[in-house]
């Protein structure tokens, strides 16, 4: 897949050796034995810093923007001009695979692609009086590829559960794209209150570990600025002639126990040929580990029902830490 195809070809000679059942490390295990240990730990509900769903769950949530540990929210949705639009991604099949390399005897490196299907749904309408709208709702089948890194080290070796001898030392972000995909995020700018603004170009080369995790005290203010590119032939401008021709939401407090909530991103020009969008989310969750991702879509994808307007769409994601002051 991608970019993960070029370290696979790299690490090719490595891999042969190092997912040969004939070879053992200092504690004796066999390196399939320590594979196996961190696929078991990569798939553990335990480890909250690897979790890379897409999905926007049933058709009632598409549009309601307010975080549902809030209690019921209000159906906002995306809405220019008398233009109104909800949609979301229903995820119907998830596949993965984990290439792990054990890059010596005690640390080791998995990489991990995921893929999603199902389809993309969207509910729009036009004003046709002022009481009345004109509705439309229109499916698309959907693609999205999710790929990520993991770097582990062996601290320990005499865990009765092998996979409680290995730990994370690092993660990065998530990188996820449809296929076939018109477009995609350049550079990632984040602006947190009271710390410094962090600059993310490739988020498969963003590492975050124990000392630079993003750790936010609840009620901090998030800025966040997005630049994309969108190479969609006819792209379409929503509101008519605002420049905008993508949608640009944050999705936050997001992990296992389905906890999640959307910030819609604002059109703030174009640079150097580039879409630039900017919010800001006020960080509310509990204590713990939760998870964001920045969500990209075509206008073309949700405002048409059209073959020529296929799902197109780019995320990258990213865990990050609540503190309780």
């Amino acid at each position: 897949m991608k970019k993960l195809s070029l370290f696979f070809s790299t690490l090719i000679l490595l891999s042969i050796y190092s997912c040969s059942d004939d070879v053992t490390n200092p504690s004796g295990n066999s390196a399939s034995e320590d594979e196996a240990a961190i696929t078991q730990l990569l798939n553990s509900d335990t480890l909250s810093l690897v979790y890379d769903e897409v999905g926007d769950g049933d058709e009632s949530s598409y549009g309601v923007d307010d975080p549902n540990w809030l209690g019921d929210g209000f159906a906002k949705g995306a809405s220019h001009d008398g233009l109104r639009a909800h949609f979301g991604r229903k995820i119907t099949g998830r596949t993965g695979n984990v290439e792990v390399i054990l890059t010596s005897d005690t640390t080791a490196t998995a990489y991990i692609s995921r893929t999603f299907t199902g389809k993309f749904v969207s509910l729009t309408g036009e004003h046709t009086s002022d009481t009345s709208w004109s509705l439309q709702r229109f499916e698309k089948p959907l693609t999205h590829n999710v790929e990520r890194i993991v770097n582990f080290v062996k601290w320990r070796d005499d865990a009765e559960v092998e996979r409680r001898n290995w730990r994370v030392e690092s993660v990065s972000m998530a990188d996820g794209l449809s296929d076939p995909s018109t477009v995609s995020i350049i550079e990632l700018v984040i602006y947190p209150e009271g710390q410094d603004s962090v600059v993310i170009t490739n988020p498969l080369e963003y590492f975050q570990n124990g000392l630079n995790i993003f750790t936010f005290p609840r009620t901090t203010e998030v800025t966040v600025k997005v630049i994309v590119e969108n190479t969609t032939a006819n792209a379409i401008e929503n509101p008519a002639g605002s420049g905008s021709t993508e949608n640009v939401r944050l999705h936050y407090g997001r992990n296992r126990r389905g906890h999640h909530a959307v910030k819609k991103f604002e059109y703030i020009g174009n640079r150097n040929g580039y879409q630039v969008y900017q919010g800001t989310w006020i960080v509310m969750q509990s204590p713990g580990f939760h998870h964001a991702i920045f969500d990209v879509i075509d206008n073309g994808t949700i405002l048409k029902n059209d073959d020529a307007y296929p799902y197109s769409s780019a995320t990258w994601g990213t865990p990050y830490f609540v503190t309780p002051f």
